[in-house]
C-alpha cells in the first residue's frame, strides 16, 4: 500500500495534501500501521486518515482511496483496500475494477512488488490507468467547493428578496433615518422576518434595524432604483378572521415626544482570524489578546482563517484579522460581516502591508530564508488587501501605529505581552538557579545568549559579532549562547558569514531550539541577553520590545540597538543598556560581565519594570478601551477620554529596593499562592505571635518572608530559629536584613522583591492574621484587582478595644473597635486613609506603581501612598467584610511612636500631598491611637 501511494505521489507533483477514507469497522491497528508508514515513507505530504462517517464535514482534500471490510458492491471509480476477516492483513492485489483488494498471499503481488524491469513497467502502467481517476476527483472536488460558495450567496439573496417583500406586503416603508430601537440584547444576527400576529400589536410601525440593512444590502446587490416615497399610514390588524385584508387609516396626529437617541452598538463577542496559524506569533496576536478580551468581560474565540465559516462570522460582533492575505475566501467572509455589522480589524507585528518595504536591503530576511522579492511582496500585497477591507487596525508599537494611520484612521496599540504561564515558568527556572536577585556562583561562567528563533537576522547580528568575538577572547569565563536545529544541529545563525567567531569557536554553547512555552526556561540560562537589531531601517524600528520584556521576566540582563520601541522602554544603565556602536556593546558588555551586582540589580530592576505594563492585567484593561470604544458614540468619546488621560500619566519610577542580606533561605521549588511578608523593626516581644499566626493559615502551601529593618535586639535570631524548625509547613521561607535601617516603605519593597507570587499579603510584626485571612482574601479577588482588604479588629494587652460612648460613628457604643470597614471607593481617599496597611496586594500592581515610596523623614503612610498611586492608575482594590486579623495597640508602636508626632505628621501630610495634589485631608493634626 505505501509503495503504491508514493507511486502515485510522486507521478501528482502539485498534490501536497489528500486523506484517505477508512471505514469505522477497520481494526485500529490497521489505522496506527498506515499512519506510521506515511509519516516514514511520505513525511513531507500531508496525508490525513478519516473516518468514512465524517464525509460530509466539509474538508476539500481530494480522495487517495478508501479502506473497508465491508463486501465491494460493485466496480469502483476510486481504489478500494478490503481488509476481509480471512486474509492477512496488508497484502493486497489488483481487481479488475481498479480497486485493491485484499486476497491473501499472492504471488501475482510478489511480482508487482519486486524491483525488476517487468514490474517496474506494470506499476509505471498501472500508475498510468488511475491518473485520470485522480485527475476527475480533484476536478469534482474544486467544483463542489466552488458550487457550495454558489449556493451560499445564493441563499444570502434569496433570503434578502424575502425581508424585503415582508417589509412591502405590510406597507411601511423605510423612513430615510429610521431610529434604531432600544435594546438590551445584540441585534439578531440573520435577517429572519416572521409573519404578523394575529393579536392586535400595540405599535404597528417597528422598524427593525435589520430590515433596513437587509433592504440596503438587496439594494446593492440587485442595483434596483428606490421606490418613490408614500404617505406614512397606519395599519390596524382586522381580529376578523373572515377578513383577510386590513384597512389602513390615517395616522394620528404626533404627540411631542423627546428626542430619541439610537441604541448604541454592543460589542459582546471577538474573534481572533489567525492568518498564519502554525506559527509562534499566533500566541501572542491570537490567543493571549483573546484571553485579555475575556479578562476585559467579553467573549471570545481564536479561529484559523481558512477554517472560518459562517456560523463564527454570525456569532461575532468583533473580528480581529491577524496576518491574513486577501484571497477568494477572505473576500466572502468580510462580504458575510458586512451584512452582518460586523466590525472588522486588522491585526499586524511586522509592517507586512507595505508591498515595497519587500526588498532584500530592506529585510535581509528574504535573503536569509531563501524567499524571493517577488514572493513577499505578493504576501504584502494581498495583506494590504485585507487592511483596506477592515474597518479599524491594531498593532504592537507605535512605529506600527503610525505607519498603519495612512490607511486606516483609527488604529489600537497592543503590544505583545506574557501570559500567567510564561510568567511562572520563568521565575521557576530562575528559582533553579538559586535565590533570584542574588549573584549565583554556579559554574562561574558568564553567558551571553542570542534568542533568535528564525534565520532572519543576519545583517541585525553582523555589526554586533565581532565586538563580541573580542570581549569572548578577553574574557575567557564568557560564553556566547546560539540555537541550533534540534535534529540537523544546523546554526540558526548561518555561521560562514561570521568569520570572526572561528578563533573563540570553543566559547560558543550551542542549544537545540525548543517549543515556545519552554523559551523562558532558555532565557533563564543567560546572565546577559542581546537583542540586536539594524537601527535606521525602518522595518526593524518598527520592531516590538519581546526580547526585553522576556529576558527580563527570567532574570537576565539586556543590551539592546536604540530602536524606539527599546529606547522608550529601556532605562539607560537602570534596567538595561542601549548600545549602537562597536563601543557601544563593547563597554556595556565588559560592565556586566566584571560587575555581577550590577548585572543582577539591572535584571531584577527590569523585571519590576516590565511587570506591569507587558503583562495580562494591563492588556485586559487596553482591550477593554479598545472594545468599548466600538460601541457608539459616548463610548467611543469616553474610551479615548481614558485612553489620552492615561497616556499623560507620569510612567512610574522602579521600585526602590534598599540593600539587604539574606539570613536565611529554603525553596520546595513549589508553586504557593500567595507570600505572607512580616516586617520588623525591634518586635521580638511580638514577632513570635504573628509567625505562628502565618503558620496558622488554612492555605495548605504558602510562601513566607520576614525583613528585618536593622533590629538590635533578638528578633533576628528569634525568626531564623523559629524558621529552621518550619520549614516543612512552607514552600519558601526567607529571612532578609537591610544592609542599613530603610524605613518601612524599604523594608516592604524589600519584601516584595523577594516575593514570587502574584499575591502577597502585609502584616507588621507586631498584628495578627486569622486564620482564614489569606484564603479569603485570595478567593474574593479576581485578576484585574489590585488589592484586597479586610475588617481588622483592633486589641491591646487587656484585651479586644470598645468603640467610645462618645464617639461619632454609626457603630454601637461599646462594639468593637475595628478598621478597615468601609467598602472600597477611591474617592474615599481624599480626605483621608480609610485602608490599613495589611492587606493582600498584587506584585504587579506594586510594581505598576513604582512600589512604597522610601523616606525616613516622612515614614508612616507609605500604604496610603500606595492606594493613592493605585487609585490615579484607576487599579481597583476589593472590601472583604469580614474580620480576618487583629491590630494590636501599643505605646511601642510605630503610629505612636513616630507617625503621629506633631513635627513628623506636618511632614508625612506634606510630603504625600505633593505627590497626591487631589487629596483635602479632614485630619492633618497628630492624634496618636489608643493604647
Amino acid at each position: 500500500m505505501t509503495v503504491w501511494l508514493t507511486m502515485v505521489l510522486t507521478g501528482e507533483k502539485g498534490l501536497s495534501a489528500a486523506r484517505i477514507e477508512c471505514s469505522p469497522h477497520v481494526h485500529a491497528q490497521i489505522r496506527h500501521a498506515l499512519r506510521a508508514m506515511l509519516e516514514t515513507h511520505l513525511p513531507d505530504r500531508d496525508i490525513r486518515i478519516v473516518s468514512q462517517a465524517s464525509r460530509n464535514d466539509g474538508t476539500a482534500l481530494p480522495l487517495l482511496c478508501q479502506i473497508t471490510e465491508e463486501a465491494s458492491q460493485g466496480p469502483s471509480s476510486l481504489p478500494v483496500l478490503q481488509f476481509g476477516p480471512d486474509h492477512p492483513t496488508g497484502s493486497i492485489t489488483l481487481a479488475p475494477e481498479s480497486a485493491l483488494t485484499n486476497a491473501g498471499d499472492s504471488p501475482f503481488l510478489r511480482v508487482l512488488m519486486s524491483e525488476t524491469a517487468e514490474s517496474l513497467g506494470l506499476r509505471r502502467n498501472i500508475r498510468l490507468l488511475l491518473d485520470g481517476s485522480r485527475k476527475t476527483r480533484l476536478l469534482m472536488s474544486r467544483t463542489q467547493a466552488i458550487q457550495q460558495a454558489s449556493l451560499e450567496k445564493t441563499h444570502t439573496i434569496q433570503e434578502l428578496r424575502v425581508s424585503l417583500r415582508m417589509l412591502s406586503a405590510r406597507n411601511a416603508p423605510l423612513p430615510p433615518e429610521p431610529p434604531l430601537p432600544e435594546q438590551t440584547e445584540p441585534p439578531a444576527p440573520r435577517p429572519v422576518i416572521s409573519l404578523p400576529p394575529e393579536d392586535p400589536v400595540p405599535d404597528p410601525l417597528p422598524t427593525p434595524p435589520l430590515w433596513f440593512r437587509a433592504a440596503r444590502r438587496l439594494k446593492r446587490i440587485l442595483r434596483s432604483h428606490p421606490s418613490q416615497p408614500a404617505l406614512p399610514v397606519q395599519e390596524e390588524p382586522n381580529t376578523d378572521e373572515s377578513s383577510p385584508e386590513t384597512i389602513p387609516v390615517p395616522a394620528p396626529e404626533p404627540e411631542p415626544e423627546p428626542t430619541s437617541v439610537p441604541a448604541p452598538f454592543s460589542v459582546r463577542r471577538v474573534l481572533f482570524v489567525a492568518g498564519e496559524p502554525d506559527t509562534p506569533g499566533v500566541l501572542y496576536r491570537c490567543y493571549r489578546n483573546a484571553v485579555a478580551a475575556r479578562d476585559a468581560g467579553f467573549e471570545a474565540r481564536v479561529q484559523p482563517c481558512a477554517a472560518v465559516g459562517y456560523d463564527d462570522i454570525h456569532w461575532a460582533d468583533v473580528m480581529v484579522f491577524w496576518r491574513v492575505e486577501y484571497s477568494g475566501h477572505v473576500s466572502t467572509i468580510f462580504d458575510l460581516a458586512e451584512a452582518e455589522n460586523v466590525i472588522t480589524v486588522f491585526d499586524a507585528d511586522d509592517i507586512v502591508f507595505v508591498p515595497h518595504y519587500a526588498r532584500v536591503d530592506m529585510i535581509d530576511g528574504i535573503r536569509s530564508i531563501g524567499a524571493t522579492e517577488e514572493r513577499i511582496e505578493r504576501c504584502f500585497s494581498e495583506m494590504r488587501r485585507t487592511f483596506l477591507r477592515c474597518d479599524q487596525g491594531s498593532t504592537t508599537t507605535a512605529e506600527l501605529v503610525f505607519t498603519m494611520h495612512s490607511l486606516r484612521p483609527v488604529v489600537h496599540l497592543l503590544p505583545n505581552v506574557y501570559d500567567m504561564a510564561a510568567l511562572q515558568r520563568a521565575r521557576l527556572a530562575l528559582r533553579m538557579r538559586g535565590e533570584p536577585g542574588r549573584i549565583s556562583t554556579g559554574d562561574g561562567l558568564v553567558r551571553i545568549g542570542y534568542a533568535t528563533g528564525s534565520r532572519t537576522h543576519q545583517r541585525d547580528f553582523a555589526p554586533v559579532c565581532p565586538t563580541i568575538a573580542e570581549v569572548l577572547r578577553q574574557r575567557p569565563e564568557a560564553r556566547l549562547v546560539l540555537f541550533r536545529e534540534p535534529v540537523t544541529h544546523r546554526p540558526v545563525l548561518l555561521m560562514e558569514e561570521f568569520p570572526s567567531l572561528i578563533p573563540v569557536q570553543n566559547q560558543i554553547e550551542w542549544r537545540d531550539m525548543v517549543p515556545l512555552e519552554e523559551l523562558q526556561d532558555e532565557f533563564a540560562r543567560f546572565d546577559i541577553s542581546i537583542a540586536p537589531l539594524e537601527t535606521g531601517n525602518v522595518f526593524c524600528e518598527a520592531k516590538s520590545e519581546i526580547k526585553f520584556f522576556e529576558a527580563a521576566l527570567s532574570g537576565a540582563a539586556t543590551i539592546a540597538s536604540p530602536t524606539g520601541p527599546f529606547q522608550r522602554v529601556i532605562r539607560h544603565g537602570e534596567t538595561g543598556f542601549l548600545a549602537d556602536s562597536p563601543t557601544d556593546w563593547y563597554d556595556a558588555l565588559i560592565e556586566l560581565i566584571d560587575n555581577p551586582e550590577r548585572r543582577v540589580r539591572m535584571a531584577r530592576d527590569a523585571y519590576h519594570s516590565v511587570l506591569w505594563p507587558f503583562g495580562p492585567q494591563a492588556q485586559a484593561r487596553r482591550m477593554k478601551l479598545v472594545l468599548t470604544s466600538m460601541c457608539g458614540d459616548e463610548a467611543a468619546a469616553l474610551a479615548g477620554e481614558t485612553r489620552l488621560a492615561r497616556a499623560r500619566l507620569t510612567p512610574p519610577p522602579v521600585p526602590v529596593i534598599p540593600p539587604s542580606r539574606t539570613l536565611f533561605h529554603h525553596d520546595a521549588l513549589g508553586e504557593a499562592p500567595v507570600t505572607v511578608v512580616i516586617t520588623s523593626y525591634n518586635y521580638e516581644t511580638h514577632l513570635l505571635d504573628a509567625l505562628e499566626s502565618v503558620a496558622a493559615q488554612t492555605l495548605p502551601v504558602l510562601d513566607l518572608i520576614v525583613v528585618d529593618d536593622g533590629s538590635s535586639d533578638g528578633s533576628v535570631a528569634l525568626a531564623r530559629t523559629w524558621m529552621e524548625r518550619h520549614c516543612d509547613r512552607f514552600n519558601r521561607l526567607i529571612l532578609r536584613q537591610s544592609i542599613a535601617n530603610a524605613g518601612l516603605g524599604g523594608a516592604r519593597n524589600i519584601g516584595m522583591d523577594a516575593a514570587e507570587t502574584v499575591h502577597v499579603m502585609q502584616l507588621d510584626a507586631d498584628n495578627i492574621l486569622r486564620p482564614e485571612a489569606c484564603e479569603t482574601l485570595l478567593g474574593s479577588m479576581s485578576d484585574g484587582t489590585a488589592y484586597a482588604y479586610p475588617l481588622i479588629a483592633c486589641f491591646n494587652e487587656h484585651g479586644p478595644v470598645l468603640m467610645d460612648m462618645s464617639a461619632d460613628t454609626h457603630h454601637q457604643p461599646g462594639t468593637p473597635e475595628l478598621l478597615g470597614d468601609l467598602p472600597f471607593n477611591p474617592l474615599s481617599l481624599v480626605s483621608g486613609n480609610r485602608i490599613d496597611a495589611m492587606a493582600m496586594v498584587t506584585k504587579w500592581a506594586w510594581a505598576a506603581v513604582g512600589g512604597y515610596y522610601v523616606s525616613r523623614e516622612a515614614m508612616g503612610w507609605e500604604d496610603f501612598d500606595l492606594w493613592c498611586s493605585l487609585a490615579e492608575r484607576g487599579l481597583p482594590g476589593h472590601h472583604v467584610p469580614k474580620i480576618l486579623a487583629d491590630y494590636r495597640q501599643h505605646e511601642t508602636s510605630m503610629t505612636n511612636a513616630s507617625t503621629e508626632k506633631e513635627a513628623h505628621k506636618a511632614r508625612v501630610v506634606a510630603f504625600v500631598q505633593a505627590r497626591h495634589p487631589w487629596i483635602r485631608l479632614s485630619a492633618e493634626r497628630a492624634k496618636p491611637r489608643k493604647s
